[in-house]
């Protein structure tokens, strides 16, 4: 598989508007050159992993025949780790079992670009088949009081969605299917967030206060089932967010500085006067 999943599957509508917060914990993800490594490269990509098959077990990721990751259970997206550009076979194996008893294999090629590799659909397959997406991500610097949000379906039984902010209805996303994915860049600011079936406004199937900080990049994933109860697994639909990129620590730094610099300055304390008597050495013994 070389080619990105925006070129294999319809590049989702934007449209104007907000969006999304916060952050998940995880641990890293892939591999560099065969072989994990925490190292930095000199090439600046990463890779990670997003393990969301609400009806599968925990998970292995073997790279090239080796095991990078281990013990992934859904629900949790990888911290990254650096990664070589090359062509890459990964496989997912549910967590202890050979190579050879993998439930995905794919390979995929990574020369300029950080990358995610999630986990979606199911394994019973009663909605949506067991897949790898390798999507790419934008981790280039945003504008501060801006902040980029990209959006995966990945709820195996929810139909093509619109994802709307704001109290008068913004659409941030239009007709979004399963497995889509897409990136918008909104104002920083806290708002209401829902989501409805495509073209429909009379009921949203979901509904989440969000806050995004300037500056900064998200991933919001889409899991779980709406129907939880008729699903191959009970896992509720739900909006898991990550922080995939934070403000450059140069820039911070920058207006913490000028943050300081227009701060007034403290007056010094009054200092004793010159011409204030000094106790004599009476006064001192009796105090």
């Amino acid at each position: 598989m070389t080619e990105s999943p925006l070129s294999r599957r319809r590049i989702i509508q934007i449209g104007g508007g907000l969006v999304v917060v916060s952050g998940v914990g995880g641990t890293t993800a892939a591999s560099s050159d065969h072989e994990p490594t925490d190292q930095p490269t000199d090439t600046g990509f990463r890779t990670r992993s997003a393990h969301l098959s609400p009806d599968a077990p925990t998970i292995d990721i073997y790279v090239d025949g080796e095991r990078v990751r281990e013990d992934i259970s859904y629900g949790t997206v990888t911290d990254y780790r650096d990664l070589e550009p090359g062509t890459y076979s990964v496989q997912v194996v549910p967590t202890g079992e050979d190579p050879s008893e993998a439930v995905l294999e794919e390979t995929d090629e990574i020369d300029d670009a950080d990358s995610t590799l999630a986990v979606v659909g199911e394994v019973a397959a009663e909605n949506q088949p067991l897949e790898a997406l390798f999507l790419d991500d934008d981790n280039s610097p945003v504008d501060p009081g801006t902040a980029r949000v990209r959006v995966l379906h990945a709820s195996p039984d929810a139909p093509a969605v619109d994802v709307v902010a704001g109290e008068n209805g913004d659409t941030l996303f239009e007709n979004v299917a399963f497995g889509e994915s897409g990136y918008v860049e909104v104002p920083e600011g806290e708002y209401p967030l829902a989501i409805y079936p495509a073209g429909d406004r009379e009921t949203s199937v979901f509904e989440v206060d969000v806050s995004l900080a300037g500056g900064t990049v998200y991933s919001a994933f889409a899991i779980g089932y709406l129907e939880p109860e008729e699903a191959p697994a009970d896992e509720p639909f739900e909006i898991l967010l990550t922080e995939d990129s934070l403000p450059d620590d140069e820039n911070v730094e920058s207006d913490e500085a000028k943050l300081n610099e227009d701060e007034p300055e403290k007056e010094p304390e009054e200092e004793l006067k010159e011409d204030e008597p000094e106790k004599d050495e009476t006064e001192k013994k009796a105090t």
